[in-house]
Formats: structure tokens, sequence, C-alpha cells
């Protein structure tokens, strides 16, 4: 029997001297995408509360001839605005390769509770891997940045984030993986500048 050349290890030709599979492999770039992520989550509620806070302050100050309060409440409103931008950090995400993401799915199989659920819902599709336990793989394979030192490290860091910080994470990870990349048209501001530049 004939072993295909791709099994064999031995490099195919390429017709007429056209891209090898090899090119296509040097030109892979698997995505990246990022997500910046407010750590003080108590500051971001904060704003939120001032926000109002100063809203009503103003109108209350309108109607009042007592010195205006809105003011203090504006600059407390700003301290805490620089607070949070402080506590923003930028995590970038790289997708995996197919195979090393099917590794971690197979790792981390769904419970019998999950499954059990699963089937009592009408319609309901089996799901491939335990939510809980794959999401965390699945950010810890991609970080690019910040750096993880160690697995301890990474697990500690999961342990202290809310749910809202978590899903940041998780949907940005989980985007990055299974989308698709695909080119749009080129951009009408370069080539603009691009003709300006040519015409001077």
């Amino acid at each position: 029997m004939t072993v295909p050349e791709t099994v064999t290890g031995t490099k195919a030709p390429t017709a007429g001297g056209g891209l090898s599979l090899a090119d296509v492999r040097a030109k892979i770039q698997r995505p990246r995408d990022h997500v910046d992520i407010v750590m003080d989550a108590e500051a971001a509620d904060e704003i939120a509360a001032l926000e109002k806070v100063l809203t009503k302050t103003i109108e209350l100050d309108e109607q009042s001839n007592e010195p205006d309060q809105a003011p203090e409440v504006a600059r407390r409103l700003r301290e805490v605005e620089e607070r949070a931008e402080a506590s923003v950090v930028r995590f970038v995400l790289q997708a995996i390769s197919h195979r090393a993401y099917a590794k971690l799915q197979a790792e981390t199989p769904p419970t019998e509770e999950q499954l059990a659920e699963a089937k009592g819902r009408e319609g309901g599709e089996l799901p491939a891997f335990d939510p809980e336990a794959f999401s965390p793989k699945l950010v810890r394979a991609q970080l690019i940045s910040p750096t993880v030192g160690s697995d301890e490290e990474f697990n500690a860091f999961w342990d202290e984030l809310s749910d809202g910080q978590m899903r940041q994470l998780w949907m940005t990870a989980l985007g990055v993986q299974v989308g698709v990349t695909e080119l749009g048209p080129k951009s009408e501001s370069a080539s603009e500048v691009l003709r300006s530049f040519e015409r001077s």
C-alpha cells in the first residue's frame, strides 16, 4: 500500500512552485484581544452613587440661598474617578490552538449535576465542559499580560475576582478563541491621507 507523503513526513512538492503548507504555517498568528477591567469595583460603585448625589445637589443649590454644596461633591467625585482609573488593568489574551482548546475541555468534563440539569431542560444541549472549572483554565492558557508567575498565583488571583470581573475575562477569552477573523474594506481614512501625501 502506498503511504501518502503527508504521513511519512516528506514535504510534498507544490504545483508550479506555489504556496506550501509550510509557508501558510509561517503566516499563522492566532487572534489576540484585550479587556480593561476596573479592579477597584468599590470605587466604580461609589462613582455611580456620587453622580446621583451631584445631580441632586445641583438642583438643591439652585433653590437655596446657602453656599453651593455641588463643588465639594464634584471634587469628591473626581477623586474617586481618578482612584478607579488608577486601578484599571489591561488583560491581553491570545487564542490557543484548537487542539489545546479541546484538551482543556477534555480535562474539565461537565459534572453529573450539570448533565442532569441539561437533560431536564426541553431541547437542552448537553454541555461540553464544566464552565466553572474550564473558564479559569482557558483564561490562564491564553493570558499574555499581565505575566503569571505560577498556577498558584493565578488561582489566588481568580479566587479574588468578583462575578462581574470574572465574566469580563471569561467572555473575552471565549470570544477570542471561537471568533472568526475577517478583513473588512481597506481604511478610507488611510487612503485619503496617502492620496493627500502623494499630491503634495
